[in-house]
């Protein structure tokens, strides 16, 4: 897995869940990107470049 230096917040990443509309966010740049299924790991951050989207629910599950 890969590291972090940048930390989402996660209240964010709870209203994201309630929204459920496919936001994922980065670990490395803490982007926020849209079109990320609930259950995505690693997707390729679009604005960093690196594999560290995580889908809202696992990151939830995962990091929150």
């Amino acid at each position: 897995m890969a590291k972090t230096t940048t930390k989402v917040d996660i209240a964010e990443v709870m209203e994201a869940v309630q929204r459920d509309d496919g936001t994922g966010f980065c670990r490395a740049c803490g982007n926020e990107q849209e079109c990320c299924e609930p259950d995505a790991e690693a997707y390729t951050c679009e604005a960093c470049g690196k594999p560290t989207v995580y889908g809202a629910e696992q990151y939830l599950l995962m990091f929150g």
